[in-house]
Formats: structure tokens, C-alpha cells, sequence
């Protein structure tokens, strides 16, 4: 009893003694001892690079977190930002650009340093980082306040070691490994105590890295330690309008003053607490952990999302043709109005759709957990009897090939719309092959499976057929073709072998599509020079005539250098062999910059004619043999 009477007099002490101890700013680099590289050398070209990829995507994604890479070894530069998880995504991308900008500055020819921010951190290495603990750099902060009296020393540490003791597992063991906790002392004081790692980390490099910064916290009232893997922080924050923040070296109270203050608030204060204690005990702390989320949260979050069949037959007129929207591989899907007005896209998946219980709701965690602005976003579900069914966002504007293949729609969508659904796609896919949480491998990327919405941004959907993979996952194999030949890849359709390259080569079929107008399986042999897209697309560049290959829509009022940079990246990505595609990071970096010279694509060898029979035998095995057999393929 007599050491918590001490700790909160001490406290409402400080709360008297201290103006304000909220939002305290730190600016810090590390460069020490970073060897240094050549100015305008290749590695100084992949670093700018990479920082502007970083910059781009703190501005295009909803993520916290971001890692990337760029170049070829040993000029290849690794990189990550990792902004604080409470930050919304409008400070995270101001914090990202301008710690962009100070780096530099700070460690201009350095081959590796960190910055860290109040609301970011940005790092940047010659060595991969991905998945790496570092503790080796540390900075570690305090505010310049009053330290604490000798004799409550103790008692202060105690509540901090068991606070930040208490928040570090939960931190360690959540999937964005971030997580705060606040307590009341007084109704105008509060403590905050904050952890987070980089979400690359196992839980116990996590907890491994906190444990290293908590036992680094400095006897002060608002201290944090600040590491290349992790950072953490206790600091005491007085909630009152009028309060000024108290800055480092800034402090000129007298000893005198302080003492004058501190001993009647101290007695004051006694008499307060011996009337308030019992409350004051009994009060439940407030936690605040985000992102936290055990098994037993992901039931919970698939519960909140389900739907009865009764609320969607109602919204849907009861799944009649006349509220049908399109058909889908796995089902029809329905426009369906709530009870409030909200409009809903229903996919009711078909009784013969080879997902059981359990895959299904693992799709629909996935799916759930996919949060960027080029993805469909999913509403919830509903799953009872044989009915099986996805509720997803209304997109107002159909799919992209509703559009794009038709004669009369088609003139609707000039090429700064088209540049602009291209782009959209090109981030869509690669927040699903980096960014997210998740590694997802799309596998059926297609015209119809992109929805446009009121003002034609691209939405990708149907996620069927998605795949996870681990972080260090580089491929995988099935014995079950799904998808849609001529957009599949090579190595996919005749030897089961899917990776991110597989939806890189869909990308790039998809990106001539836009730019030409026209299917995949368009035949072009009325030009004399060609029997499929990519054929042609390839003539065209070859020879020199590129824009030959446009849209006549659209020909006269393109970009013709868009429209070159567009044709060149689509190209890229459709080469046969997937160790010399690019990953989706280059159309995100080439498409929003002019500055990159392109490799000359090689000649797409491979392509798909007159497929007449497929018959696909459905495995759930990881095999390499694949018992698939076609008729008509002419591989060239």
C-alpha cells in the first residue's frame, strides 16, 4: 500500500511540477561506421531508386509496412519503412517522404543507415534485412525533466517493468506487432507505454528485441529506446488544452521552485489518495493493443462477417435473374440492396465448387484481411446447408472487359483512363505479392475479374483460385490447371509451376489487352503479320511501329510515351522463361516515373493457338507430374 500511495504522489507531483510531457519529438540517424559508396555509381542509381519505390508506396498503400529491394548484386540495395501502427496512413506517407529526404541528407554516401521518427522508420542496407534481428545500433532518448526522487525510484520502476513486461508477448505474438497500453493516474494524467517490431520478425526475435530496448528505458519519467528491429517507450502524458510540450535542454525551473511545488502537492496529495485509493485500485486499466489478433480473434472476426441466406435472398430478390450480374467461374453473382440502402455484390458459389467448409472460410479470412484500394473489398459471407456465399463491394461499373472488348463502350475509355486502370492493377498486385501480410499468388488475373468503379479505377476480385505462400516461398506445384489459358504463363499451363512471375505474365497480357483493344485470342492474320496478341504486340515493337499496335480509338490522342513505356513493361513481363520477368515492383516504379531504363525485352517464344480440349484431372497433391492433356496447343 505504501509503495503505490508513493508512486502516484510521485506522479501527481510531476503532473503539478511539469507543464506537459505529451508528444515528445526525436529526429535520430545512424550511419556509424557504414563504409561508403561511389557517387553516381551503380549502387547510388538502385538506392534512389529504392527510396522512391518506398516513397511511393507510403503514398499508394494502406500499409504500415513495406521491404524492398532493387538491383543486382553487389549493387543490390535492401530497404524497409515501418511507420508507427496507430499512424494513420496520411502521416505515414508524410513521415516515409520526408524521412526520405533527411536520410540522404544525413548519410549521403553511406551504405547503410536508419533513420527513426516519431511516427516512422526507414532503413536502407547493402545486405538483405528482410527477416533479419539487428540490435546492434541503438538510440536511446529520455526528456529532459526532473529525475526521479531517490524515494520513489522503485516504485515507479516497478509499475513501468511490469507495464511494458505485460505488453511485449502480446506485441510478439500479434501479426502487425505493434500494440500500445494506456493507464490513468489522475483524470488530466496519463501513461503511455508503446512496443513494436518489424512484422518480418518471428515472435521470439520479436520479444527478443523488446526485452533488449525495455532493459535499456532510462530512470526518467519518459524514456525510449530506439532500435533497428524494434523500438520502445513509456512516457507519461498530461491531457490539458493549455499545456505546452517541454523539449530537451529547454527546462529552467528552479530547484527552488520544484522543492516549493512538490512538498505541499506531496501532502495534498496523501489525503487525497488515503480518500481515493480503493477507487483508484479497483479502476480497470485501459488497454489499447492494436492489431493484436489471436486464433480465437480470427474466429471472432469471421463470425462479425457472417450473413444469414434469409437477409441476402431478400436483398437479392431471392437470386433471380433479373438482379444478376454476371457468372463466374465458381457462380453467379447478384446485385443485392440491404435493408438501409447499401448496395452489395452476392457471389453465390455453386454446389459443385470444389471448396469445402474450412477452405472456405480460410478464403474468406484472407480475403477479409486484404485492405488496399485496388482490391474488391469483401463485406462478409454467409455459409449454411450446401449454400456457400461471398458478399462483396457493389462496383458500379461492371469488369474491365465489359469495356474494353466491346465496340460501342470501348471509346469510353480514352487512354489517360486506360494508363490509369493499368497503374491501379500493376499496385493491386503488388501489394498481393509484397505488401500485404500475406504472400498471395492471384492466379486467374484477367479482364473480367477487374471491376471499374464509378470513376473507372481498377478493382481486382475473385480470389478463388488465390494461393498463399510463405515469405521465403518462391513457387509452388499442383496437379490441378485452374485459370484461363492465354493469360496462364508458360510454366504454369504445361508444367503446374506457379509463382508471383506466373501473375507477372497474366499482367502483361492483361496490359497489351488494354493498350490493342482486344482479346488474347484475337485473330490478327487479316494484318498479315500475326495470328495472336502477343505475336503481334512483339512485331510491332520490332519493327519499330508501336503505336501501330494501339487502339484506333484511342491512337491519335495517346501518349505516345506512355503508351511506349506501357507496351515495353507488357512485353517484359510476357518473356517465356520467369527468371527474366520482372516482379510486379517495376511496372509500380516505371509506370509513375520516367527516369528507369528499361532492359530490351526477348522474344516471346511461347504462345497458345487453337486450344480445342482440356481435360484437367483435379488433385489436391503438391506433385510435379501433372495429369493434364490438350489438344490443339501449339507451342512456338
Amino acid at each position: 500500500m505504501a509503495s503505490i500511495i508513493i508512486s502516484f504522489t510521485l506522479l501527481l507531483a510531476i503532473h503539478f511540477v511539469i507543464p506537459s510531457t505529451q508528444a515528445y519529438f526525436y529526429y535520430y540517424t545512424n550511419c556509424t561506421g557504414s563504409s561508403n559508396y561511389i557517387i553516381n555509381s551503380p549502387y547510388q542509381t538502385n538506392l534512389n531508386n529504392l527510396l522512391n519505390n518506398l516513397t511511393s508506396q507510403a503514398a499508394q498503400s494502406e500499409s504500415r509496412f513495406y521491404y524492398s529491394t532493387f538491383g543486382q548484386a553487389p549493387n543490390r540495395v535492401y530497404g524497409l519503412y515501418l511507420c508507427r501502427g496507430n499512424t494513420d496512413s496520411q502521416y505515414c506517407s508524410r513521415c516515409v517522404n520526408e524521412s526520405h529526404l533527411n536520410i540522404l541528407k544525413e548519410c549521403p554516401t553511406q551504405n547503410w543507415a536508419v533513420l527513426w521518427s516519431e511516427n516512422c522508420t526507414i532503413r536502407f542496407s547493402n545486405v538483405s534485412i528482410y527477416q533479419k534481428l539487428d540490435v546492434t545500433h541503438r538510440i536511446v532518448g529520455y526528456n529532459d525533466v526532473p529525475t526521479i526522487p531517490s524515494n520513489g525510484i522503485q516504485a515507479f520502476l516497478d509499475e513501468r517493468n511490469k507495464t511494458m513486461n505485460d505488453l511485449a508477448p502480446l506485441v510478439s505474438n500479434s501479426s502487425m506487432k505493434y500494440g500500445n497500453k494506456t493507464g490513468d493516474v489522475t483524470s488530466s494524467l496519463k501513461y503511455y507505454a508503446m512496443a513494436q517490431c518489424t512484422p518480418d520478425l518471428t515472435s521470439d526475435d520479436c520479444n527478443q528485441c523488446l526485452s533488449n530496448g525495455i532493459s535499456q528505458l532510462q530512470t526518467r519519467i519518459g524514456t525510449w529506446v530506439l532500435l533497428p528491429s524494434c523500438n520502445v517507450r513509456f512516457d507519461l502524458t498530461v491531457m490539458n488544452e493549455t499545456a505546452t510540450t517541454i523539449h530537451e535542454g529547454k527546462r529552467k525551473n528552479t530547484a527552488k521552485v520544484i522543492i516549493a511545488i512538490v512538498i505541499p502537492v506531496v501532502v495534498i496529495s496523501a489525503v487525497i489518495l488515503a480518500l481515493g485509493i480503493c477507487y483508484k485500485i479497483k479502476k480497470a486499466k485501459k488497454y489499447n493493443t492494436l492489431h493484436a489478433r489471436s486464433a480465437s480473434q480470427d474466429f471472432a472476426m469471421i463470425e462479425s462477417l457472417q450473413y444469414d441466406v434469409a437477409t441476402l435472398q431478400l436483398a437479392t430478390n431471392n437470386f433471380s435473374d433479373e438482379n444478376k450480374v454476371g457468372e463466374g467461374g465458381f457462380g453467379g453473382v447478384y446485385k443485392g440492396i440491404m435493408p438501409d440502402g447499401q448496395e452489395i455484390a452476392v457471389k453465390r458459389l455453386s454446389k459443385g465448387s470444389y471448396q469445402g467448409e474450412e477452405e472456405f472460410k480460410n478464403e474468406v479470412l484472407l480475403v477479409a484481411k486484404l485492405q488496399h484500394r485496388n482490391l474488391v473489398r469483401l463485406l462478409g459471407f454467409c455459409l449454411t446447408g450446401e449454400e456457400m456465399i461471398l458478399v462483396y463491394e457493389y462496383v458500379a461499373n461492371k469488369s474491365l472487359d465489359y469495356f474494353l472488348f466491346d465496340t460501342e463502350r470501348q471509346g469510353l475509355l480514352d487512354w489517360g483512363t486506360r494508363y490509369n486502370i493499368i497503374g491501379g492493377i500493376a499496385r493491386g498486385m503488388l501489394y498481393l505479392h509484397q505488401d500485404s501480410r500475406l504472400k498471395i499468388i492471384h492466379r486467374d488475373l484477367k479482364a473480367s475479374n477487374v471491376l471499374l468503379d464509378e470513376e473507372l479505377n481498377p478493382k481486382i476480385s475473385d480470389f478463388g483460385l488465390a494461393r498463399i505462400f510463405d515469405v521465403d516461398q518462391s513457387q509452388g506445384n499442383t496437379n490441378r490447371i485452374v485459370g484461363t489459358y492465354g493469360y496462364m504463363s508458360p510454366e504454369y499451363a504445361m508444367q503446374g509451376q506457379f509463382s508471383d512471375k506466373s501473375d507477372v505474365y497474366s499482367f502483361g497480357v492483361l496490359v497489351l489487352e488494354i493498350i490493342t483493344g482486344k482479346r488474347r485470342n484475337s485473330c490478327f492474320d487479316d494484318l498479315g503479320d500475326a495470328d495472336d496478341l502477343i505475336s503481334h504486340a512483339w512485331i510491332k515493337w520490332r519493327e519499330g511501329n508501336p503505336l501501330e499496335f494501339v487502339d484506333p480509338i484511342i491512337r491519335d490522342s495517346c501518349s505516345s510515351d506512355e503508351v511506349l513505356r506501357c507496351m515495353h513493361v507488357g512485353l517484359l513481363c510476357v518473356q517465356e522463361s520467369m527468371d527474366v520477368r520482372p516482379t510486379m515492383e517495376l511496372p509500380v516504379l516505371v509506370l509513375h516515373s520516367n527516369a528507369y531504363t528499361l532492359p530490351m525485352p526477348q522474344e516471346p517464344v511461347f504462345v497458345f493457338r487453337n486450344i480445342r480440349e482440356i481435360n484437367v484431372v483435379d488433385s489436391k497433391s503438391s506433385g510435379s507430374v501433372n495429369n493434364v492433356t490438350m489438344s490443339g496447343v501449339d507451342p512456338r
